[in-house]
Order: C-alpha cells, then structure tokens, then sequence
C-alpha cells in the first residue's frame, strides 16, 4: 500500500501507515529472532533442529506461540556476546519479492578479523553460525569472507557486489572459503585492487574485489584488462587449492618424530634428568661396540640454523621399525603367512627364527629406553603411551626407503626465520623440525632455495604463531619444478652452496644469521654482496629453466620496507616487489593445474600422504 500509493499522497497518510506496519512486524520479528534462538541455544546440530521442531510445533497466536517466541528471544541478548538479528528479508520486503528477488548491488567495508579470533571477539556460537550458514567455509578464514559469502547469497541473478577487503582475501583459507566458493556458485571477479593503502595514519593495505553473479566479459586487475581473474586475485583458471602432483610424491617428508627425550643422548637435556649424557653413549660403544650401529647424529632446527656446518651435539637411538624381542611361538616365522606376520610386527614379539635384527639384540640400548622412555609419565596421549616403545613414534619407514643409497639429503627447517635449504649426511636422523627432501642433487637444492619456490611456500605454508610452518604435502608436492637436467643450472646451484657454506664457516655463523645479513640493508661486506648476487643468479636460472626469459630479464630485487610492501612476510627482506611476485605465483598456478590435467590424462595419481605424516608436535 505505501509503494503504492499515487505521488501526491499526503506525508502523514504515508507516515501512519508506516507506523501502523512497524508495529505489526514487531511480532514477526519476535518470531524470527525466537528461531534464531533455537540455533543459539545449543551446541548440537540435532539440538538445535529438535528446539526449532519444538517452537514450529506451538499453536500460532497470542496465547501459545508468541509468549514462547518473546523468552526464546530475549535470550540472546544474555550472555557476554549478545546476538542482535537483522532479518534481510523482513526489512527490504520489496527487494525479495517478484521474479528475481535479491539486490541490485551491494557495496560495503565489512571488518576483518582472523579466523580463530571469531569464537574469542563474538562467542563460540556465532563461530558455529557462521560456519552453518556457509558451509565448506574453513574456521581459519578471515571473518570477511563470511560478509563476501552473505551479502553474494542476498544478490539478484546479474547483479553485483564491491567489497573492501582483508589483503590476504585471495589466499589460503579465506581464500577457499570466500572467493573460490563465490565463483563455485556462479559469481566472477569483475575487477580488483589487490594492493591498496588505506587513506589515514594507520597503515593498512586492503584489497577491492568486485564480484557480479553470473558471467564478467573485460574483468579488470590492478587498472589492466585481463582474460579471467582467478580466486588468487592473479590472471589464470585456477581457483582451487594447487594439485599434489605426481611427478612430486614420495620425496619429501617430515623429518622423525621421537615422543622422548629419553631416545637421546643430550647433554643438555641429560641435566633436566630428561635424556642421557653423551659421556654415557661413549661408555656403551666402548663396552661394546656393536652398540654404535643403532646409535646415530640427531639433528633438528637448531643444528641445521644456527651452526655454520650443521654440526651436531645429539644423539639419538634409532631401532628403525624392528621388533622388540624373539620368543617362543606355535608356528615358526618361515611357515608363516603375511597375516601372521604382520600381527607379529603389530605387538613387536616374532619367532625364535626370525630371521632380521630385534632391538634387544643390544639390550643395554634397550635398558635406557625401558627407563626413560617405556616409563615416561609425561605422555599423556592413550594412543602414544601404548606405542610400541621401543620405535620412534614416528619412525618415517618410507623416509628410510627413500633415502636409500644416498649419500646425501636436502633439507631445511619446517619453521624458521629465512627460507635456507642445505645438505646434510643420510647417516643422521633428521627430527620432526626439519623437512628432508630424498634427493641428493645440486639442481633440486638450487630449485628449493630458489626465490620462486619460495614464493610459493610462502603462499601455500601453514602458519605456527607468526611464522610461516613449511609442510611438504602443500609446499612441495604441488610445485611445479623446472627442467633440472642443465649442467649450466647444477653449476649455478653449486657455486651458490658452496659460497654460502664457506662465508658461514668463515664467519663462524649459522644460516639464521647469515641471511640476518643478507637481508639487511646496510650490511656491504663482500661476502654477503657476493650470496646477494649468486642469489639472483640462481633466480634468473630457475626462471630460464621454466622458459619465462621476460622475468628472468625484469627479475630485480630490492629491499622491501613496511612504506613499499604490504605483505608482512617480505617486510624487511631483500626480494621481489609485489607484483612481479604475483606474475611468477600466477605462472606457477597455471603450471601446476596444466601438469596436473597432463598427469591425470596419463592415469597417475600423486601418493596420498597418511593423516599422521605432518603433524605439529612439540615432542622431540
């Protein structure tokens, strides 16, 4: 009737009617807010839909229904994250009805708010909301992305949404929960500003994405017409998460995990009472030295950053996958089957005639691990405590294989300040922080260290607090490599390696504060301008390798300051602008989905890394 009503209706007719209709939608609402209770009042989805059943069930009108709606209502402002519902559809009635309802556009600045930090600013409730609303959204994903996915669902067909941005919108989770499930339901970047610095003293870097439902013929990046733009915020087709692929499997690993300190024999360590001394690793070879096989040099971050030739001070004993012990059995392991056996291998007991080593064939070895590590009251996990003891926790048999034959490893640490990859003996048990990478070869060394890898590990890494956690199943096992069969690239690597090692040992400093120097500014010692210049050697080779002559020719890098670069990862370091990263990260993108589609069209199919490979442990 108000929309109705001629052009020359009297202000006050149109005022009481408005008012008359206020006062009739404040039931509805009631009612509305009293089923958004029946949500919040419960943590279970059954729960939930068992309320809502419930209040649907209560007769309707004044005497049944509505006293319930107003007390189911009124409680969700208790509490110490008061809900406040805005009913889209009760407030713009005119714009969700007809043929196509929804709005014509929708323009905004929604906060962000990391993804964790949702359930601690506004209750685990409107966390479970959220995530109930949108589903297949990620609980890591910036709260923006909830606002893109909402204010996308309450647009007509052909209309169009410009939203301020988190300038993390076109990556990793949020990006899988926002961007990427806008275009899954028919939406497409119309245009963005990947990069913008906020006007005002704080200094802000957003993104400005516009996103239409439906197609985009022209859409626009960064003021440059471009053929699609991708979830990433960068030219391409490639929206979802980078295949693993299978040229990739079965060469990079999480390095060991041991779930005790009593494994080890550890100076350090030893003086907590947690470890035994090194002097006690000495008096046991000496006492027999067959006690030397199962003993190796044990390595973890610390050792790989922070000594200049990697050096170790830890020891570890190591009994593989063996079993524990041979004991009397009804059958002999030679009549066995493969069934049997692997019961065998399960509980670590096998037959007398078992024909390969047991780990009490060193029983002193055994001795301290039943003291420090069968005994150890501080495993708290069911499932740890009734491991087989005597193993690392993680033992990493297909590392083992792998690594078969080499001499050498690469690697680096899983959590670091700089991205530094080097090579370590295979005669030393790599620990659950480092990544080792089954390949001994310069090319693949120089490839890793490379600024184009690193660019993508950056992108595609967990996060550990603040830092950057390197895994191999999303690091490794989706890049894209380069040609590395060039005898020219294996120089380049080498020269670089072999100059980084000796400036490390000349100065006696480990990676960590080489590249301290690396990255700083004011640092004009010779040997660091030199690592400064094989680095972009390296760089220009990778890019040539790949083909891409135009980067390898523009390739520069500079040293990035918070005033010229918005990504905090690179603040502070000598790398790439901004948007020249992004052309390589959106070549790779390509690539990856290019070798990806080839590999299936082949039949491969990249190994399935198991749920237990990457774990984040604090275990030694």
């Amino acid at each position: 009737e108000i929309r109705r009503a001629p052009d020359d209706v009297e202000r006050a007719v149109q005022e009481a009617r408005h008012r008359a209709l206020e006062a009739r939608m404040v039931e509805v609402r009631t009612l509305g807010d009293a089923v958004l209770a029946c949500f919040f009042a419960h943590d279970k989805p059954r729960a939930r839909e068992g309320a809502r059943r419930a209040f649907a069930g209560l007769p309707t009108g004044e005497e049944a229904m509505l006293p319930e709606a107003r007390r189911l209502a009124a409680t969700l402002g208790e509490g110490a994250h008061p809900i406040r519902p805005f009913h889209w559809e009760l407030e713009f009635p005119e714009v969700f009805a007809g043929d196509a309802p929804g709005f014509d556009a929708i323009v905004g600045n929604p906060p962000f708010l990391g993804g964790r930090r949702v359930s601690t600013e506004n209750g685990d409730g409107y966390a479970r909301w959220l995530s109930s609303l949108h589903v297949d959204s990620h609980g890591n994903a910036d709260l923006v992305t909830h606002f893109f996915r909402r204010a996308f669902a309450l647009l007509r067909p052909g209309a169009g949404l410009g939203l301020i941005a988190t300038n993390t919108i076109g990556q990793g989770d949020t990006r899988e929960s926002g961007l990427r499930a806008l275009i899954k339901e028919g939406g497409a970047i119309a245009r963005a500003t990947r990069r913008l610095t906020w006007p005002g003293e704080a200094a802000v870097v957003v993104s400005v994405v516009h996103v239409v439902k439906g197609a985009t013929r022209s859409p626009i990046l960064d003021g440059r017409q471009v053929r699609r733009i991708s979830a990433y915020l960068v030219e391409g087709d490639l929206d979802a998460s980078p295949a693993r692929l299978a040229a990739n499997a079965g060469k990079s690993f999480q390095g060991m995990i041991l779930l005790g300190m009593g494994f080890t024999f550890d100076d350090v360590a030893a003086a907590k009472g947690k470890a035994s001394p090194v002097a006690e690793m000495h008096r046991l070879i000496e006492k027999d030295p067959r006690n030397a096989e199962r003993i190796r040099p044990y390595l973890g971050g610390d050792e790989l950053n922070n000594s200049p030739t990697h050096a170790h001070h830890r020891y570890c004993i190591d009994f593989n996958v063996f079993p524990l012990d041979r004991q009397p059995m009804p059958h002999p392991w030679a009549k066995m089957d493969d069934v049997e056996r692997a019961r065998c291998r399960r509980v670590g007991i096998v037959p007398q005639d078992y024909p390969e080593p047991v780990a009490r064939d060193w029983p002193d070895l055994v001795e301290i691990l039943e003291r420090k590590v069968k005994s150890d009251t501080s495993i708290k996990s069911k499932a740890a405590a009734e491991r087989l003891w005597w193993q690392f926790w993680r033992p990493r048999p297909d590392l083992r294989n792998a690594l078969s034959g080499l001499r050498e490893m690469h690697t680096l640490s899983a959590v670091s300040a700089h991205h530094g990859v080097t090579s370590i003996s295979t005669a030393a048990t790599c620990g659950h922080a480092l990544v080792v990478f089954a390949n001994d070869r310069p090319a693949l060394r120089g490839a890793l260290q490379s600024r184009p890898h690193e660019i993508w590990a950056a992108f595609f890494a967990s996060s550990l607090e603040d830092r950057l956690r390197y895994t191999p199943s999303d690091c490794f096992e989706t890049f894209p490599f380069p040609p590395l069969d060039s005898s020219e690239f294996e120089d380049v690597a080498k020269n670089y390696q072999a100059h980084r090692a000796a400036l490390m040992v000349a100065r006696n400093e480990g990676m960590t504060k080489t590249y301290n120097r690396f990255h700083d500014p004011s640092e004009r010692a010779e040997g660091t301008r030199r690592l400064r210049e094989l680095h972009h050697d390296l760089d220009r080779a990778v890019l040539r390798a790949y083909g891409w002559e135009d980067l390898a020719d523009r390739a520069a890098p500079v040293h990035l300051t918070e005033d010229d670069e918005s990504d905090h990862r690179y603040q502070g370091r000598l790398f790439w602008p901004g948007p020249f990263r992004d052309e390589v990260l959106a070549r790779l993108l390509d690539l990856n989905r290019a070798r990806a589609a080839e590999e299936r069209a082949l039949g491969l199919s990249p190994h399935a890394i198991a749920e237990d490979e990457e774990e984040e442990t604090e275990a030694v």
